[in-house]
């Protein structure tokens, strides 16, 4: 079965707050308190670093970081068909779940900026795809959009909202409305596009209790 690629960005990021923690193995961490770099209203989201046992945690300051993504952060908001909740699409960074997977990738100015990936949408095959020697499937996912055209899947949501009945209302009541819409939008576009990203192995769903909701 094929390996998702590794989607990673290096950036910066604000320190709040440190904590002393432990990983599941009760290995020393400490817990990075952070702005939420992903987030256009600035929530707040936890990073994990290795410690090394007597040293003091690094202080509230702006640190050059790279973050390796993870998995898809779950929706919480119920589907309109009364459907079971499900994964975000994976169409935005916001949408997945960001970590520091070591600690040479925490205040690295100087580290080597990460081959640019796009975003990776992992999908399980349909029904009906093709077993390949009795074992798993043959599956091509569909052609995965550029920036471009993701922008232009959003700007035709703007377009559908101002020409209906929302023109004088307040941004955050607009952009509500492009919420709602842009998903539909994007289905119907879903399948622009001149290339088709690997397959990948099927969503893996870890909730966390402390989610914060979009960044809308």
């Amino acid at each position: 079965m094929a390996t998702q690629q590794i989607v990673q960005r290096k950036m910066q990021v604000t320190l709040k707050s440190v904590a002393p923690a432990a990983d599941r193995q009760g290995n020393p961490q400490w817990e990075l308190r952070c702005i939420d770099p992903f987030s256009a209203k600035g929530y707040e989201t936890n990073y994990y670093i290795s410690a090394v046992e007597g040293e003091n945690g690094p202080g509230a300051a702006i640190y050059w970081v790279i973050l390796t993504q993870h998995d898809l952060k779950i929706n919480k908001t119920p589907p309109k068909d009364g459907g079971p909740i499900q994964p975000y699409d994976g169409s935005f960074d916001w949408m997945w779940k960001w970590r520091i997977d070591s600690r040479d990738h925490f205040h690295c100015p100087d580290a080597p900026e990460p081959e640019f990936q796009e975003n990776v949408v992992q999908t399980m095959a349909p029904v009906g795809a093709t077993a390949v020697n009795g074992v798993g499937t043959s599956y091509t996912p569909p052609a995965y959009p550029t920036t471009s055209e993701r922008q232009s899947v959003f700007n035709a949501a703007v377009a559908l909202v101002v020409a209906t009945d929302l023109v004088d209302k307040e941004r955050d009541i607009i952009l509500e409305r492009v919420r709602d819409v842009a998903p539909d939008l994007w289905t119907i576009l879903q399948h622009i596009g001149s290339e088709a990203p690997v397959a990948t192995e099927s969503v893996v769903v870890e909730e966390v209790d402390d989610e914060q909701p979009p960044p809308w």
